[in-house]
């Protein structure tokens, strides 16, 4: 039912941000990355690995506060942690993703604001201990292509155009397919955006 809900907002998102003034661009940055984890039987605090993210962006206004930033990204996510008396464990996922963010501009340069996002894993690996293990989705494989979740924003715009911006998004699906394992993605990310158009 979430999965639907963030679907059929970012679909409204688009449909309103073609009938808008509109500036498009590209950004890129960096992703701090980590999961929530819980399973039955494991004691595993993941910490965070450092990854990018790097893709296109289309702004259009609704209002003179109020504008909508589709954004169609590839972004790295993952996780590293520590197994007590196991193995030492590095996991990288390659999304292509989806957030669409409705900002607030609460001055003229400065904006925050929040919205969905829905992503889909494109590939991944796990490196223990030294060895690498391609990822595997789907049936039979130990993770979901799948994934969504909120996304919260603020943004400068310290020229015209170009703006810095940090991120924090979180995911509502549970990406793991083991039993009694809860896996969920977490990035906080620095962005920088250049648009061109009129704002």
């Amino acid at each position: 039912m979430n999965k639907k809900i963030l679907l059929i907002l970012s679909l409204v998102a688009f449909s309103l941000a073609s009938k808008a003034q509109t500036r498009l661009g590209f950004k890129g940055g960096v992703n701090f990355a980590n999961v929530t984890f819980s399973a039955s039987g494991f004691s595993i605090s993941p910490s965070s690995i450092t990854s990018f993210h790097v893709g296109g962006v289309l702004e259009s206004r609704l209002s003179d506060r109020i504008v909508v930033q589709p954004n169609l990204l590839f972004s790295q996510k993952g996780y590293s942690a520590e197994i007590s008396g196991f193995s030492s464990t590095k996991a990288t996922l390659n999304y292509l993703e989806l957030p669409v963010n409705f900002l607030y501009e609460a001055s003229d340069y400065f904006t925050i604001g929040a919205g969905p996002y829905l992503g889909y894993a494109l590939s991944g690996k796990s490196v223990s201990n030294g060895v690498s293990t391609d990822a595997e989705f789907g049936d039979g494989g130990q993770l979901k292509r799948a994934d969504f979740g909120l996304n919260f924003v603020a943004g400068y715009e310290v020229l015209d155009g170009l703006i810095i911006s940090a991120n924090y998004s979180f995911g509502l699906a549970n990406i793991s397919n083991e039993a009694n394992s809860t896996v969920k993605n977490k990035v906080i990310g620095i962005s920088i955006t250049k648009l061109f158009g009129e704002r």
